[in-house]
């Protein structure tokens, strides 16, 4: 209820003097100066994700989930099919010159069988790792152990049940172009759907060819990776091709680290590791028969030391033979994941023809495709400045070797005596003074 003021008579009454009138713009305020309501009190604040960074992130989700996905569909294969049997043999498996290597010691002892099974330790994750490497760059184990015997398979059905697949076909194609040609949808559907099944049509009716072309992707990637790092290595000593690199890698690695610790254990000198491998047994004879203390170390009376020359070898190889290992592995994901992504290359260039579907494309397909070949080129290119880090670091210890030979005792005698030196400096410098009535 509103209470009005009386008026008393001969006096007028007061009204509010007019202020200024408001007239509403219709002019649209910008989006940056709009308020923007306030939340309710104690609700959480959302913080803002920008969108370029939100994608990024979502790519990498997706490509780690492709990569999973490949790393799971490559361990069920290589469970199910662990060696192809009946097929023909693996491109580039020519033998190289340390798989003719013999890992051999003679000697009685609890010292010698040591040394024995760490040497045999040694030569196994050395041979272990060059091996997985040289997979990577002669072929792709998915292809190789699932993909080619697949496509001879359907190569097979497709002989046996052609008349009708070419029947079938036709008659879809022949629906699918009544059906745009007479109904003229406003979409692209029935055009994509036609062009989608000559892809599939071109992929199976050439199941072989497929398969070989999808597979030589993966390996082309990491053998151009190979071949630009001959180029831009500052020492220029590898020439040749992709093969012959490797090899002369894979026989340095193999020398550095196998050879000669064994020729150490057996000679007590590294004068049997360059030799040829067909030749080391008629060396090795000449010298026992030429030098007693040759002798000596090839029948096995150092036990002492061949035990700390094959523990000191074992323990130098694990970490790198580790790391080209798990490279290795990556790689061979990433080799798998290319070649299902090459597969189904043709079905998803025919669903890009619709413009509404381009986007999912290129984020399910094509951007996937790419960082699957980033990754191959990365682990390709690691695995190569691994094994040079690891000849320029025995390369190191061989020279400090040199120049240390015979000054052992001296060296670390100096060095006993700059460190007690040391010691005895910062105690001078952190002692108390004494003075009359206390310390300062």
């Amino acid at each position: 209820m509103v209470m009005v003021p009386r008026k008393r008579p001969g006096k007028p009454v007061k009204r509010a003097a007019p202020g200024p009138v408001t007239v509403a713009s219709k002019r649209r305020v910008p989006a940056s100066r709009r308020k923007r309501p306030a939340g309710r009190p104690g609700a959480p604040r959302v913080p803002r994700v920008s969108r370029g960074r939100g994608a990024r992130r979502g790519l990498h989700v997706l490509l780690a989930a492709y990569l999973a996905g490949a790393c799971v569909v490559l361990a069920v294969v290589f469970l199910a099919f662990p060696n192809r049997s009946g097929g023909p043999p693996a491109p580039g498996g020519r033998t190289w010159d340390y798989q003719l290597e013999t890992v051999a010691l003679q000697g009685r002892g609890a010292l010698n069988a040591y040394a024995r099974g760490a040497t045999r330790a040694t030569a196994w994750l050395a041979r272990g790792s060059i091996e997985r490497q040289r997979d990577v760059h002669r072929l792709n184990l998915l292809e190789y152990l699932a993909g080619e015997p697949a496509a001879t398979a359907t190569t097979r059905w497709l002989g046996v049940h052609r008349l009708a697949l070419e029947g079938g076909t036709i008659a879809l194609l022949v629906g699918l172009a009544a059906y745009g040609v007479l109904r003229r949808p406003a979409g692209r559907e029935w055009l994509v759907a036609i062009l989608v099944l000559l892809a599939l049509t071109a992929v199976v009716t050439r199941p072989l060819s497929a398969s070989r072309l999808a597979g030589r992707a993966g390996v082309a990637v990491p053998n151009l990776v190979l071949a630009g790092a001959v180029q831009g290595d500052p020492t220029q000593e590898l020439r040749g091709g992709s093969q012959q690199v490797q090899e002369a890698l894979a026989g340095r690695y193999w020398t550095a680290f196998v050879a000669e610790p064994l020729s150490r254990l057996q000679t007590g000198t590294g004068v049997l590791s360059s030799a040829p491998p067909a030749r080391k047994a008629g060396v090795l004879g000449y010298l026992r028969g030429r030098v007693g203390a040759v002798n000596d170390w090839a029948i096995g009376r150092h036990g002492i030391e061949r035990a700390v020359i094959s523990t000191l070898a074992v323990v130098y190889v694990l970490p790198i033979a580790l790391l080209l290992c798990t490279l290795a592995m990556l790689a061979t994901c990433a080799q798998a994941l290319l070649y299902l992504l090459c597969l189904a290359g043709p079905v998803a260039v025919a669903l890009a023809v619709e413009p509404r579907w381009r986007r999912g494309v290129l984020r399910l397909w094509l951007a996937p495709l790419g960082g699957a070949v980033l990754l191959l080129s990365v682990a390709a290119l690691a695995s190569f400045m691994v094994v040079r880090g690891a000849e320029l670091l025995h390369a190191s210890d061989d020279y400090a070797g040199l120049l240390l030979a015979g000054s052992a005792w001296p060296l670390l005698g100096g060095a006993l005596l700059a460190r007690r030196m040391v010691r005895r400096r910062r105690a001078t410098r952190h002692r108390p003074i004494v003075v009359r009535g206390g310390a300062a």
